[in-house]
């Protein structure tokens, strides 16, 4: 027996665990109708089937326990990454799938040492198999598996439609937060209304600017780094490949597998030199052998993700000034903050309402800070 504190924090858990898996369940079906027949789809359907086997394992457990399955609404990734999928293709779809697999995989894993139920651990425990390979299907859909062709287009600089995305977010999230807390601290000093656009147009152009350099430079960095270390790589492999040879053996030592399991997992490694080249940058190095974006187009989604999102708090002092427009300018980023928030859950496997929400906090707290700063030091510096 389990007592009624335990009992509700477990049926909290196991509707939470409901709703994700009959959220899966729905969205890999909507995927798998933008497919035609094909192993894709076949997976797909299987994955499907998989997460509505899930919860209904959750859902007779919840009656058990006296408990109701909640509600299920949609969310912006049933909606947006079946569309998504038809227009960029599926690969560039399950990149933004792949990361929320492991994290359920985790969450069980952790569900089935802690929760105070031993029957929901045991169900949480037998769903983790499945999980892991939701996780290994998400990865061959997006042919991020260990296939040497792939492992070359994605050297080559195929990127996928995730990474872009992210980008895009993260902009729009630092252009909102940023000059927003910019407008509210240069109002709150009591300047004119020209002063006041001046700061936010300037915010807009220096912060999208700055924005694109940072992720230009950052990413061609990291692709320089990575051929460096590819070229250093390849050439000890080249010329003294038994020592790279006993570097693997060392490595997969180290992680407890025995002698002969190493020998075996070194001898179909090294017998193709690409796939040897990749374990030892992920293996030795701890690099990632997938460079993801160009430079170029990340600096591009990165930096006009921040102007479009900059832009958004300037609008109402383009045909007005004063307190008004200021409030205006609070009600819209409040409002583009929401949404981004909210749509960082095509990424996240998030709570549309709480990651909106958060965002929101986070927005208000920083133009507060930036008024009241504005509102003590600017009389000071204008008079």
């Amino acid at each position: 027996m389990i007592s009624t504190a335990d009992r509700r924090r477990v049926v909290a858990q196991l509707r939470r665990n409901w709703q994700e898996e009959m959220r899966s369940s729905r969205l890999y079906t909507r995927l798998a109708a933008t497919q035609a027949d094909g192993d894709a789809r076949q997976l797909l359907l299987e994955m499907a089937g998989h997460e509505q086997r899930h919860a209904e394992h959750w859902r007779r457990r919840l009656q058990q326990l006296g408990g109701r399955a909640p509600r299920i609404r949609p969310t912006p990734r049933e909606i947006v990454l079946p569309l998504l999928a038809r227009i960029a293709g599926l690969a560039s779809v399950i990149s933004l799938i792949e990361g929320g697999e492991a994290r359920g995989k985790f969450d069980y894993m952790r569900q089935a040492r802690l929760l105070p139920d031993a029957e929901s651990r045991a169900i949480a425990k037998s769903i983790v198999p499945e999980e892991r390979f939701h996780q290994g299907a998400a990865a061959r859909l997006r042919g991020a598996d260990d296939d040497v062709d792939s492992a070359r287009r994605t050297r080559a600089g195929r990127a996928h439609l995730g990474d872009f995305l992210r980008d895009l977010i993260f902009g729009l999230n630092d252009g909102l937060v940023s000059n927003f807390s910019l407008i509210a601290g240069v109002s709150g000093a009591n300047t004119s209304h020209g002063i006041v656009l001046l700061a936010g147009v300037a915010g807009v152009i220096a912060g999208a600017a700055s924005m694109a350099a940072g992720a230009y430079l950052s990413n061609k960095s990291k692709r320089e780094l990575m051929e460096e270390e590819l070229r250093r790589e390849a050439e000890e492999i080249e010329y003294a490949p038994e020592e790279e040879r006993d570097e693997l053996r060392r490595i997969y030592r180290l992680k407890g597998f025995e002698e002969d399991e190493v020998a075996i997992l070194v001898n179909r490694i090294t017998a193709d030199k690409q796939r040897w080249l990749d374990v030892l940058i992920t293996e030795e190095l701890g690099l990632s052998p997938h460079p993801g974006p160009p430079p170029l187009a990340d600096a591009l989604f990165a930096g006009g993700g921040f102007a479009a999102g900059a832009i958004v708090p300037v609008i109402p002092f383009i045909f007005a000034g004063g307190t008004g427009s200021l409030i205006a300018a609070g009600v819209l980023s409040l409002f583009g903050l929401f949404a981004v928030g909210a749509t960082k859950t095509l990424v996240t496997r998030r709570s549309p309402l709480r990651s909106g929400a958060e965002m929101v906090a986070v927005g208000v707290s920083a133009a507060v800070v930036t008024n009241l700063v504005g509102r003590l030091v600017g009389p000071g510096i204008t008079t």
